[in-house]
């Protein structure tokens, strides 16, 4: 970049040309980006939606990470091309960014002394599959209503060369306990997903079953009747555990280096999980281990 304003004689210092260097690497994706991006596609762009965009951001961060998880606790995650849950949330998983409040948690102790993780709207796999090859646990256990989803995680588990260690169902309905041994129950980490459902699947039933095992809950504070629907799950809760919320994380940005040539909007729009409102995650720590 700076060669052809150097004159052959100039006396240039070993650091300044060491400096050189950097600022050539430092620019070089923005540089070649301004000019392979013609005026046209860039008024296109402006005219996106918020979810095109990071449908669009998401699809080009997969293709420059070849779909493997590149930071965080799930490094070497392979994801598969077609996911049918979560395609604009695929740059931050990539990233190690998604749901990094519950990710901290689920790979931390004393969660990860037990043996089986339970994934109630397993979604693609992303928890199921990726915490077993992490080597957090040893078995997963992914119920997930979509076929499509079902067959998703199938796929994703093969990939990653653990198949035999995740096992996918289908909804998480009353038969669900039925589905599981005791023994896996009490020695699991269960992680409740499913946009709302949690007020019918966290039956006081459950939760006695359940009391030994940690669970993580996201709270959908959006459905009818929420305020006596949250109250009751609290209240039910509270017999067989102690109720603690999770923190919202920080996502550092500056440590990828790879995204320098991004757009302020686009590079932070990575960050976004596309919710209406700050999601609670809540840990549910039994009282008797």
């Amino acid at each position: 970049m700076f060669d052809k304003f150097i004159k052959p004689q100039s006396n240039i210092s070993p650091e300044l040309a060491n400096f050189l260097k950097q600022e050539e690497k430092f620019f070089f994706g923005a540089l070649k980006r301004s000019k392979n991006t013609p005026m046209e596609q860039r008024e296109a762009w402006r005219k996106e939606t918020v979810y095109e965009r990071r449908l669009r951001v998401s699809r080009e961060v997969f293709e420059m990470m070849g779909g493997v998880v590149a930071y965080g606790p799930l490094k070497d995650l392979r994801l598969s091309d077609d996911a049918w849950w979560g395609a604009p949330d695929k740059a931050s998983m990539l990233l190690g960014l998604y749901e990094r409040e519950l990710l901290d948690v689920l790979v931390s102790e004393p969660l990860t002394k037990k043996p089986n993780f339970i994934d109630i709207g397993a979604a693609d796999g992303y928890y199921g599959i990726g915490l077993v090859k992490s080597g957090f646990y040893k078995h997963s256990y992914c119920f997930e209503i979509s076929e499509k989803g079902q067959k998703t995680i199938k796929k994703n588990a093969d990939l990653n060369a653990v198949s035999e260690r995740v096992h996918v169902f289908g909804a998480a309905d009353e038969t669900l306990a039925k589905k599981l041994s005791q023994d896996v129950i009490d020695n699991s980490v269960v992680l409740v997903d499913i946009e709302g459902g949690e007020f019918e699947v966290l039956n006081e039933e459950f939760l006695r079953t359940f009391q030994h095992a940690y669970i993580l809950i996201e709270i959908h504070n959006w459905v009818d009747e929420f305020e006596e629907k949250y109250f009751k799950l609290l209240l039910m809760a509270s017999r067989y555990f102690l109720i603690d919320a999770v923190q919202p994380a920080v996502r550092d940005l500056t440590q990828f280096t790879q995204l320098n040539d991004f757009t302020d909007d686009n590079r932070y729009l990575i960050c976004s999980e596309g919710r209406p409102n700050v999601m609670r995650f809540l840990k549910l720590i039994p009282k008797v281990q």
